[in-house]
Formats: structure tokens, C-alpha cells, sequence
């Protein structure tokens, strides 16, 4: 049984380090490409929502389900003052926690 919970944590923060690389670089494309589009702030909204969600939809319905998480979170969190530091220990965290869970 313990071996099985550990395979899931392990495919679980696979899935979320990969999640989170893609989700970035799609942000950073889908938010370039909308402000190429249109100047007005509600079009590029739509325009960035659009694309986060065909990029998700790459991987079908949990993609589209994690791409549309990802645009909330990125626009819930554009509003919040956070600095790189905060960021960058946070993505540490997630893998030290990932690397102490493959050697247990």
C-alpha cells in the first residue's frame, strides 16, 4: 500500500512540475500574443484566455481543467505585489519535497 501512495505523490508532482513549466511558458506567449492583437484590456483578457485554454487543451480535459486554473491563479496573483525571492524559494520547496519523495 505504501508503495502505491508513493508512486501516486511521484506522478503528482511530475504532473505539477510539468503543469507549472508549461502553464509559464504558455502565460508568457498567450499574454505577448494578446497585447500584439489589441490595445483594449477586456479583448486581450479574452484573447489570453483563449490561448491558455488551447494550449491546455493540447492534454485534453485535465490540461483544459489545469489551463483555466492557471489563468485565475496568473491573474489573481498579477494583482498581488510578489518578488522573485518568494517565487523562486516556493519552486525549491516543491522540489526538495519531490526529490525527498523519490528516495524515500
Amino acid at each position: 500500500m505504501n508503495r502505491f501512495f508513493n508512486l501516486y505523490l511521484n506522478l503528482y508532482f511530475l504532473n505539477f512540475m510539468f503543469v507549472i513549466t508549461c502553464g509559464v511558458i504558455a502565460s508568457f506567449f498567450s499574454d505577448w500574443l494578446s497585447r500584439k492583437i489589441s490595445k483594449r484590456a477586456y479583448i486581450r483578457e479574452i484573447t489570453s484566455f483563449i490561448i491558455h485554454c488551447c494550449c491546455g487543451g493540447v492534454l485534453q480535459v485535465f490540461g483544459l481543467g489545469s489551463a483555466i486554473l492557471f489563468f485565475i491563479i496568473d491573474r489573481l496573483l498579477g494583482r498581488v505585489k510578489i518578488g522573485w525571492l518568494s517565487v523562486i524559494i516556493a519552486l525549491l520547496i516543491v522540489v526538495l519535497v519531490f526529490i525527498i519523495m523519490i528516495n524515500r
